[in-house]
């Protein structure tokens, strides 16, 4: 009985982390779900019984292989690459400013202007210019 609660609070904990991950970051979050996904995914062809003759048994490899092909884990991973990248190229300044304001929800634009000594209008307008920017790269 124990070890049942001990391994619900474990899961209860890999939840709250998990649960952090995606408040942090939703591209990463959606990574870990999508694959999450792909990876419980079962196919099996063999459902009227019987032998079967040509089956290879590499469950590890088939998972690699689904995890490798699956095109919106792909997608997702290649968004998050082209956003990293072009982020390193941006002012430092002004990336910042608004990655300050996307740390975490409670986090307003007054506080973030009282903090870095701008107007709340100046961060507002710097990014509309990465999400403009984001948006015709992506």
């Amino acid at each position: 009985m124990q070890r049942e609660e001990n391994l619900r609070r474990s899961h209860a904990d890999d939840e709250d982390k998990y649960q952090e991950i995606v408040k942090k970051d939703k591209l990463t979050g959606k990574i870990y779900t999508t694959w999450k996904k792909v990876y419980s995914r079962t196919d099996d062809d063999n459902n009227g019984g019987g032998r079967a003759q040509n089956k290879h048994s590499r469950p590890a490899d088939d998972e690699f292989i689904r995890v490798q092909m699956d095109p919106v884990l792909n997608k997702l991973k290649s968004q998050r690459e082209d956003i990293q990248r072009w982020l390193t190229t941006y002012e430092p300044h002004k990336r910042m400013v608004v990655g300050y304001y996307y740390s975490s929800r409670l986090i307003t634009w007054t506080k973030v202007a009282k903090k870095y000594h701008i107007s709340e209008r100046t961060a507002m307008g710097w990014r509309a210019e990465i999400k403009h920017i984001l948006g015709a790269v992506l």
